[in-house]
C-alpha cells in the first residue's frame, strides 16, 4: 500500500473512532426505547435538518448518482426536482400533523390513525420488505468502495460497511444516528466541494462539454425521454414524502416549529452536494469515457484524480453517506419487528424490548449481506426500486390518510397491499411500455384507498381526534316549517 493508501486509511480509522466516541457517549444517554427510537425528542434544528439530509444522501448519491451522472449526462436532475418536490409535499402535508402525534414509529402511527393493529403490522412487514432492498444497494456501495480504491474483497467491503454501522446503532440508536449525520453531512458536502476545483485543474468547464459530446452526444442533450423523467421524480418525490427513515426522524425533534426548520436546513445541506455531484459526474465522463461499470467513476476519481487527502474524505464522505441511510434504515427496520409486530405478543418490559430491538438489529441488518454480494444493477437503480414500492403502498395511507378524516382502516389496509403488489408485479412484468412501477403502483393505491374508504363505516370520532381536533361538520338544520 502506497502513501495514498496509507493516508486513505489512516483518515478511515479516525473516522471509525469518532463514531465509537459518538455512539458510546449517546448510549449512556439512552434509557429506555423513547431514548433509543426517538433520542427523546432532544433534536434541534440545524442537526435535525443535517439527520434530514444525511439519511436522503445515500449511497445512491455517492455511487449511484455519480454513476448515473456520468452515464447520462445532467437529465437526472429531474429526479432531484422530483425528491425536492416530495420535500415540500411533506412539510406542507405530513410534517406538523406527524411530529404533533408524537409516536416512535410510522407503523404505530398507522395503527392509531386508522384504529386497526392490522393496519399497523401490515405497514411493519411492507416497510421490512422494501428496506432489505434498500439495504442491500447500500452494503453493495460499500463493498465496491473499498475494493475500488484499497484493493480488497467486495466481501470485506460490504462486512466493514455494516460492522461499523451495527456498531454505533446498536450502542446509541437515534441519538447517535442523529449526531453523526450533522457530522457526516458537513463532510459529505466538504468533501465533494472540495474535489470540484481538483477536476477544474484538469480542464476547463468549457472543455467539459466539448469532451462530452465527443464521447456521447446524447450527455450534453436528451438522454432519457419525458416518460421516463416522469417516472424518476415521481419514485423519487412520492416516497421522499413517507419515507418511513426520514418521518421518524420528525419524533426526534423538539417541537413542530423545529420540525419546519430543519426541513429548510436540510435543503440547504442537499444543495451542497447535489450540484458538485452532478458536475462531478459529467466531468468524469470527460477524463474517463470508458470505463467498465458507471458505478465506479466516484472510486476512479478518487484514486486517479484527487490527491489522497481529498480521496480520504470523499471516501469517508461515501461511507458517511451509506452510514447514515442505514442507520436509520436499521432501527426504523428494527422498531417496525419489536415494537409493531411483536411487542403485544411478547408482552414484556420496556428495558427488555430495548435489548430486543438492539438484536433486531443485528439479524436485520446482516440479512442484507446476502443480497448484496450478488452485485445487482446499477445502485440508483435498486434505489430507485425501493422508492416505487414505498411511494407505491405508503403515499396514500400517510399523506392522503393525515389529511382525509374520512380514510378508513379497510382502505389502508387494501391501498397498502394493491400498491405494493401491483408495483411489484409491474417490475417483474418488465415495466410494460417502459412506465416505471411507481406510476401504476401509486395510481392504483389511490384509487383502492379511497373506493374502500367510501363503501366502509366511517371511522369514530374519538379515534380521530388525535389528528383532526376540529370535529366533523354536522350537517345545516333544516329551517321549521320546511321539508327536508
Amino acid at each position: 500500500m502506497g502513501s495514498a493508501g496509507g493516508v486513505i486509511v489512516g483518515l478511515t480509522v479516525a473516522y471509525f473512532v469518532l463514531l465509537v466516541a459518538i455512539s458510546v457517549w449517546s448510549g449512556m444517554k439512552t434509557k429506555g426505547m423513547n431514548d433509543y427510537l426517538t433520542a427523546g425528542g432532544s433534536i434541534g434544528p440545524v442537526v435535525g435538518g443535517a439527520s434530514l439530509a444525511a439519511t436522503q444522501l445515500s449511497a445512491g448519491t455517492f455511487v449511484g448518482t455519480i454513476g448515473i451522472h456520468y452515464m447520462t449526462g445532467a437529465g437526472f436532475g429531474a429526479a432531484v426536482a422530483g425528491l425536492w418536490t416530495g420535500w415540500i409535499v411533506m412539510l406542507v402535508f405530513v410534517a406538523a400533523k406527524f411530529a404533533r402525534f408524537g409516536g416512535k414509529t410510522v407503523p404505530e402511527y398507522v395503527r392509531m390513525r386508522y384504529d386497526s393493529p392490522a393496519a399497523g403490522r401490515i405497514a411493519a412487514i411492507l416497510i421490512l420488505i422494501a428496506y432489505v432492498v434498500y439495504l442491500t444497494a447500500q452494503y453493495q456501495a460499500g463493498g465496491t468502495i473499498f475494493h475500488t480504491l484499497l484493493g480488497m474483497p467486495t466481501l470485506y467491503g460490504v462486512l466493514i460497511t455494516i460492522g461499523v454501522t451495527l456498531l454505533f446503532v446498536v450502542i446509541g440508536g437515534m441519538r447517535a444516528t442523529a449526531y453523526t449525520d450533522m457530522f457526516n453531512a458537513l463532510l459529505m458536502a466538504g468533501c465533494v466541494i472540495a474535489a470540484v476545483p481538483v477536476v477544474l485543474m484538469h480542464m476547463s468547464t468549457g472543455e467539459i462539454g466539448g469532451l462530452l459530446g465527443g464521447v456521447a452526444p446524447e450527455i450534453t442533450g436528451v438522454f432519457y425521454g419525458p416518460k421516463d423523467l416522469i417516472g424518476f421524480a415521481l419514485a423519487f418525490g412520492l416516497a421522499q414524502a413517507t419515507a418511513p427513515y426520514e418521518l421518524a426522524r420528525l419524533y426526534t425533534m423538539r417541537s413542530v416549529r423545529t420540525v419546519r426548520m430543519a426541513i429548510g436546513w436540510s435543503f440547504v445541506f442537499q444543495v451542497l452536494v447535489f450540484l458538485p455531484i452532478a458536475f462531478l459526474g459529467m466531468s468524469m465522463r470527460s477524463l474517463f469515457p470508458y470505463l467498465p461499470d458507471p458505478d465506479i467513476a466516484s472510486t476512479v476519481l478518487a484514486t486517479d484524480v484527487l490527491p489522497p487527502v481529498v480521496a480520504g474524505l470523499l471516501l469517508i464522505g461515501v461511507i458517511g453517506a451509506i452510514t447514515s441511510t442505514v442507520s436509520g434504515i436499521m432501527i426504523v427496520s428494527a422498531s417496525a419487528l419489536t415494537h409493531d409486530l411483536l411487542q403485544d405478543v411478547l408482552k414484556v418490559s420496556d428495558r427488555t424490548q430495548l435489548w430486543l430491538t438492539r438484536a433486531a438489529v443485528v439479524v436485520l441488518g446482516t440479512i442484507p449481506v446476502f443480497l448484496a454480494l450478488r452485485e445487482f444493477a446499477l445502485v440508483q437503480f435498486v434505489v430507485l426500486l425501493q422508492a416505487s414500492l414505498m411511494a407505491s403502498f405508503f403515499f396514500a395511507t400517510v399523506v392522503v390518510g393525515i389529511n382525509w378524516r374520512r380514510a378508513t382502516a379497510a382502505g389502508a389496509i387494501s391501498s397498502m397491499l394493491v400498491g405494493f403488489g401491483v408495483a411489484l408485479g409491474w417490475f417483474l412484468a418488465g415495466q410494460p411500455f417502459g412506465v416505471d412501477p411507481v406510476l401504476p403502483g401509486v395510481a392504483c393505491s389511490v384509487i383502492a384507498f379511497v373506493w374502500v374508504s367510501r363503501l366502509t363505516r366511517a371511522p369514530a370520532e374519538p379515534a380521530l381526534a388525535r389528528f383532526f381536533p376540529e370535529p366533523a361538520p354536522r350537517p345545516a338544520a333544516v329551517p321549521a316549517g320546511k321539508s327536508a
